[in-house]
């Protein structure tokens, strides 16, 4: 190495690895594409028996969930660069980049919600001429699509800004205070508002109008804190499962980094919480049947209310009283335990939030709805295995061992 080349993280980053990192992403793939078939399988045997509703309520849920954590990636990515956190130098951008290749994919997979849209909303058969204007097939795909193009490009002018040499020699320069590259800086701010709007009008268009007479001035917020949330989640995870598949020292296996995407679990739990409470209270105090219905078909009637408090225990409580110490945070068994019930709480979250407008009475729980969600899956894990693939050289590159 050269004397005037820094050894750190982000010099690591930029020279090339004379040992691959040997990860068996071979076996990955041959799951995914298992996943995805399993998951056509229950598209087409689910549309053959009648039940045609049960698959694009499924697929909504499961397209919401994957997409938010894709795009929750992109958008932690352009917080870190807007607070110049570089606590794990480039790795802790390629961790929460590493998602970002589904949402061309999620573009298109946007279509089976077209296909399904007379299975799904409800103001297509019965149209209420006072939300018309709005609520109208042509005008609400056109926005929803345009939207999600407009996200998906901005993400890849963001990844390739993210990408470069530059901005990979700003990663490994924690202790100056230099600004991110100029590209960076133009673009991460435009991210992050293009999130709020975006998913706010998402949250509207895609869920409160399955109730067409419910609404919420903060569910848009509400909804897009908890998609975001999705992603930390998701990074704390991905980072437990690769630690110990990576050469000793690597930047994944270090307690503090480990304690620091503990404590983003920890605080935006708590801030998705607050949201939560600030909705509730003023539906419950208004006590107006056309917001309180809503509520209350999902926590206080059957079959829905054990799987609508799961959510908050599992996104809240959980993470809440896991985390107040700091060793909990550094112990990766707790750690990838508290992310994965928070992944599964998110995936709640948004069930309950979709399918109970559609099956009041009825919980279509079952092979349908693992179907679809094992074949969603699959095609995430497909998009996100080439990010995964430079993340974990990324992190082995600098096994110096560090803060332990």
């Amino acid at each position: 190495m050269s004397a005037k080349q820094p050894a750190s993280l982000g010099a690591a980053a930029v020279r090339p690895i004379h040992e691959p990192v040997r990860l068996n992403w071979g076996r990955l793939t041959s799951i995914s594409f298992l996943l995805v078939a399993l998951g056509v399988i229950g598209v087409v045997f689910g549309l053959a028996s009648g039940h045609a509703q049960r698959v694009w309520s499924s697929w909504l849920v499961n397209w919401l969930y994957f997409t938010g954590i894709a795009e929750g990636g992109v958008v932690c990515s352009a917080a870190f660069y807007l607070t110049q956190a570089r606590w794990a130098g480039t790795t802790q951008y390629r961790l929460a980049e590493a998602w970002w290749r589904f949402l061309p994919l999620a573009f298109v997979l946007f279509l089976g919600v077209f296909i399904g849209r007379n299975q799904l909303f409800p103001w297509i058969a019965h149209p209420n001429p006072k939300q018309a204007m709005w609520l109208n097939v042509p005008f609400f795909f056109a926005r929803d699509y345009l939207a999600l193009a407009i996200v998906t490009l901005v993400a890849s002018w963001f990844i390739s800004a993210s990408s470069s040499r530059e901005a990979e020699e700003w990663h490994s320069r924690p202790e100056t205070i230099e600004m991110p590259p100029k590209a960076v800086r133009r673009l991460a701010p435009t991210i992050g508002i293009l999130f709020a709007v975006v998913w706010t009008l998402f949250a509207f268009d895609l869920i409160s109008s399955l109730s067409p007479r419910w609404h919420s001035t903060l569910f848009g917020w509400w909804y897009f804190a908890g998609v975001f949330w999705s992603n930390i989640v998701a990074m704390a995870f991905t980072a437990v499962l690769l630690r110990h598949r990576l050469p000793e020292g690597n930047v994944l296996d270090r307690g503090k980094v480990r304690h620091d995407l503990g404590k983003m679990i920890f605080a935006f739990s708590i801030f998705w919480m607050y949201l939560s409470f600030a909705q509730y209270i003023v539906i419950w105090y208004g006590d107006i049947p056309s917001e309180t219905f809503f509520i209350i078909a999902r926590c206080w009637h059957h079959p829905w209310m054990f799987l609508s408090w799961m959510a908050p225990f599992l996104m809240w409580v959980v993470p809440f009283f896991t985390f107040l110490g700091v060793k909990p945070k550094k112990t990766p068994i707790i750690l990838g335990t508290v992310a994965l019930l928070g992944l599964i709480g998110v995936w709640d979250l948004n069930y309950i939030l979709v399918v109970p407008s559609l099956s009041p009475n009825k919980l279509p729980l079952g092979w349908i709805e693992l179907c679809v969600t094992a074949g969603f899956l699959g095609a995430f894990l497909l998009c996100a295995t080439p990010g995964l693939k430079l993340l974990a050289n990324v992190a082995a590159a600098d096994a110096t061992g560090g803060e332990r």
